[in-house]
């Protein structure tokens, strides 16, 4: 009996593998997986900048 909870997706390599048991008998996998994240950059509206001096914290 297999409960799966999601697909790997697409474009993702599975780096590793482990299976552990319970005391109970029941097995467990779990799956590493690696893929590559595109970045996309923001274009900046406006930017404030703050400057200020604490005497005591």
């Amino acid at each position: 009996k297999l409960k799966q909870h999601r697909e790997i997706p697409p474009k993702h390599i599975i780096k590793s593998c482990t299976i552990s048991m319970t005391p109970a008998g029941k097995y467990y996998v779990s799956i590493l997986t690696e893929y590559e994240k595109e970045i996309v950059q923001k274009e900046v509206q406006s930017v404030v900048g703050l400057d200020f001096a604490m005497a005591e914290l």
